[in-house]
Formats: C-alpha cells, structure tokens, sequence
C-alpha cells in the first residue's frame, strides 16, 4: 500500500468516526427531548371552521398525537363521548370555532332544549368585572351595561335583565381590545325571549362594558330603578360640605 492509499483509508476511517459521532449526538438529542416530553397523547383536532351552536360531529374532527406534556388530559378531549350528552341530543360548538382549533372541555356542548318562543344567545364578558369565578351554570343574574354618552345626553349604568339563568359558562380565552389590549372574557349563556335577546344584543354590542351582578339564592328582592344617569349622581352629591366631606342629597 503505497502512502497515496494510506492517506485515503485513513480519511476513510476519520469520515467513519466523524458519521458515528454525528448519529450518537442526533440519537441522544432526540432521546433527550423523547424525555422531555414524555408521552404522546390522542386529542381531537377540529377540520373545519364551526358556527355557534352548529353540530360538532365525529365527521368535524380528527385524532392527532400530541406531546402530553403540553396537553393536559383535563383540558383537552380525546374523544367527543367524553362530553355527556342526553340520547336525544346532539353536541354543538359553544362559540365560533376555526378550523384546527384543538378541542377543550367547554367548547362544545350539548345542543341547547328550547320551549316554544325561547332564544338562546351567548355573550362575551370580561372575566374579572362580569364572572369573578363565582358565576356559576344555573345561576340567576342581572345582567348591567353602561354607556357613554350621546349628543349631549348622560352617561348611563341601565340594567338590562332581571334575574336571568346562566345556562353555560365556556372555557377562558383572551380577547383584543379596541385600543390593542389584550383582556380575559368568558362566554355566557342565556335563554330568553326574543325581546330580551335583543336587548342583550344590542348592549354587548354598544355598551362601554357589560356586567353580572349575582342574585341571592333567596330571591332578587325588589330591583329598584332600572338606570343610574349622571344626572342622578349629580343629585345625590349635592349639597353643603360637613367637616371637608360631602354629605348626600337631603342628608
């Protein structure tokens, strides 16, 4: 073997070494993140883009392996029989849904039972000034929106129910604000009459900010006036200060 051909078996042999090397640095790379993030769970994955209270079938949705360690078995489903559903009804989105989204507990629902003359309608409320965690399914609220003033009117806090039921509250999300503000809301639902779904409607839409104020197990009492204007807080605080303080209207 002259020294031409020992050079090029030991290039050989070095290049030999050197793939070794690179496949033990990938294998244990990958072995390391295998570890990390441990093992692959089946949730389901939406196909196609879902309309509020539109049916979610076996056809709408399809099974992917995820890490588990970034989908917690709690949160995601698995399996839309997970979600327990009366035998006469079917599962529908709780909001709109796109295509893609992975599913969790509270997105989808079971379909809504109305009696004749009843609308369902769901609402977007901020998650600290309208739920607070203790807004609950089946509870009673009434339901206030406040509004800015228009062509030199007041500005004004109406209340625009009275003593409703909470049928569903959906899952967390954020939502972007007007200004650019990212804020947590929360879907609530309603079943009304049409007029009152309107009412809703319109103060989500046009309000500065929807609130739920909750009703006492024992009864809502007696409402009081359905609105507070400027015009009435500048009532109550007038009159002559006592002591630095003011004192209310009459007092």
């Amino acid at each position: 073997m002259n020294p031409r051909q020992r050079r090029g078996v030991l290039l050989m042999v070095v290049a030999a070494i050197g793939a070794v090397a690179v496949f033990a640095s990938v294998f244990t790379y990958l072995s390391g993140q295998q570890e990390r993030l441990g093992d692959f769970a089946t949730v389901l994955r939406l196909t196609e883009a879902v309309d509020a209270y539109q049916p979610v079938g076996e056809d709408s949705v399809e099974r992917v392996q995820v890490p588990s360690a970034y989908f917690d078995p709690e949160v995601f489903l698995t399996d839309l029989a997970e979600v327990e559903t009366p035998a006469d009804q079917q599962l529908v989105a709780a909001s709109h849904l796109e295509a893609g989204v992975y599913l969790q507990r509270g997105m989808v629902q079971p379909q809504p039972t109305l009696t004749a003359g009843e609308r369902e309608i769901a609402i977007m409320v901020d998650a600290e000034t309208g739920v607070a965690g203790k807004v609950r399914r089946g509870s009673f609220v009434d339901i206030y929106g406040t509004f800015t003033p228009r062509d030199h009117g007041e500005a004004c806090a109406v209340r625009i129910i009275t003593e409703v039921e909470v049928l569903d509250i959906g899952e967390l999300r954020t939502q972007e604000g007007e200004g650019g503000g990212v804020s947590g809301v929360v879907p609530v639902t309603f079943r009304l009459d049409p007029e009152s779904a309107l009412q809703l409607a319109y103060a989500e839409d046009f309000s500065t900010k929807l609130r739920l104020a909750l009703v006492s197990a024992d009864g809502g009492g007696s409402p009081g006036d359905a609105e507070f204007c400027s015009g009435d807080f500048d009532t109550l605080v007038e009159g002559e200060t006592t002591n630095g303080r003011r004192t209310p209207h009459g007092g």
